[in-house]
């Protein structure tokens, strides 16, 4: 296997990971197989590279082994990001489901301590949306007031 093939098999396996179709003992396998179609691999960039990348598989699959039987924590906080993040709506509309998703995300940190940093993490971008958010719904407000007044 050479370093574009592996990229496309990892790719694959990132797409499965993230799709909710490959649990430990798959991931186990793809980690196992990749490390070892690679091994002929000689660019030490290239080599740098898959240690990286099988490292980051290899982490995925201790998360997976820890919150296995238990709430796949990464897929609800990708889905509560994801609905978050949303265009859709008023600007009230896109608050509320920012709220909604960050006590989700807040409810679930406090379920899986061993993952709550990072977690809580995956929060920043939403609360500096919400920020953001607020400000645009009080200029809306206020423009709304003056225009009423006239």
């Amino acid at each position: 296997m050479n370093y574009d093939e592996f990229n496309t098999e990892y790719t694959r396996v990132l797409d499965k990971i993230n799709g909710g179709g490959c649990g430990p003992a798959e991931l186990s396998g793809h980690v196992s197989r990749l490390r070892k179609a690679t091994a002929g691999i000689q660019s030490p960039a290239e080599r740098t590279q898959i240690a990286s990348d099988l490292a980051a598989l290899g982490q995925m699959l201790d998360v997976s082994r820890r919150t296995n039987n238990r709430e796949d924590v990464w897929t609800i906080t990708s889905d509560a990001v994801r609905r978050a993040s949303s265009l859709e709506g008023t600007v009230a509309d896109r608050i509320g489901r920012i709220e909604a998703s960050i006590s989700e995300i807040t409810s679930l940190a406090n379920r899986n301590p061993e993952e709550r940093d990072a977690l809580m993490q995956s929060t920043s971008t939403l609360r500096l949306l919400h920020s953001s958010l607020q400000s645009s719904l009080r200029a809306e407000q206020a423009e709304a007031e003056a225009t009423a007044a006239r």
